[in-house]
């Protein structure tokens, strides 16, 4: 009897000592959701402005794109260029625009 009082007494303290750890997958990052573009509408003036600034003369043909940029024809050291004016600046045209009549 005292033996089997004795294996009860380890086993008990055995089962008492095993710990069960249980592992949670970690938890998502929340998504987070990109800001929105901030759109900057460029007026008619503001493009004039901007192309002029860039040293253009002779603007003329201004016409604004679906995507709020604008295109015009403009004199830069004597040569026409098709020109294009975004919020982000003046891009020309690789090849020179037709002279107006």
């Amino acid at each position: 009897m005292r033996t089997l009082l004795t294996i009860a007494a380890i086993t008990a303290l055995a089962a008492c000592g095993q710990t069960t750890t249980t592992t949670e997958p970690p938890a998502e990052p929340a998504a987070v959701e990109a800001p929105a573009p901030t759109v900057i509408v460029l007026t008619e003036a503001d493009a004039r402005t901007r192309a002029e600034g860039a040293g253009y003369t002779n603007i003329t043909g201004l016409v604004q794109n679906a995507d709020g940029s604008w295109t015009a024809t403009g004199t830069q050291g004597g040569a026409t260029t098709s020109i294009t004016i975004t919020d982000m600046g003046v891009t020309a045209a690789t090849t020179p625009a037709p002279a107006a009549p």
